[in-house]
């Protein structure tokens, strides 16, 4: 009996980088995720705790990293995400337009102002409480189901 396979191509690094929609999903829940992680610091050890140890100049300025990244290879690639439903496109879009409108007010504070506790004193603490418990879980959840074209180029 003789059997045969088909010959199995792989694929380079940069094409599966472009499939893969530049790891958008990825650098966009790493976002999410810091965000997250920040946002509940803050509810469980409340707002001075969270200025001397959390949210300080430094994190603010490694946060923007994967968060303008994120920014731009979305908006690189939001014409190949493939979308589960209208809600689905609807709430990754949302995410997108949050992700995209946080690079400037973070670059504002952590260059301009030079003054992370801004965020405290913009946002009280129903803001945070919103973000983990409704906002930060559903863009997790979008971004997680979000898919890319077969064969884009």
């Amino acid at each position: 009996m003789e059997t045969t396979t088909g010959v199995v191509q792989r694929q380079s690094f940069w094409q599966v980088y472009r499939d893969r929609g530049y790891f958008f999903r990825e650098a966009a829940m790493l976002t999410i995720l810091s965000g997250f992680g920040l946002h509940l610091y803050r509810v469980i050890f409340g707002d001075d705790l969270t200025l001397r140890y959390a949210v300080t100049p430094t994190t603010d300025k490694l946060l923007m990293i994967p968060m303008t990244y994120a920014a731009i290879t979305g908006i690189l690639t939001y014409r190949r995400m493939v979308f589960v439903n209208r809600v689905h496109r609807i709430a990754l879009t949302a995410s997108l337009v949050y992700i995209t409108a946080s690079v400037p007010l973070h670059f504002y504070v952590a260059f301009v102002m030079q003054d992370v506790s801004v965020y405290v004193h913009m946002f009280g603490m129903w803001f945070s409480w919103l973000l983990i418990c409704l906002v930060y879980p559903a863009f997790l959840y979008m971004l997680y189901r979000v898919r890319y074209e077969h064969g884009a180029k």
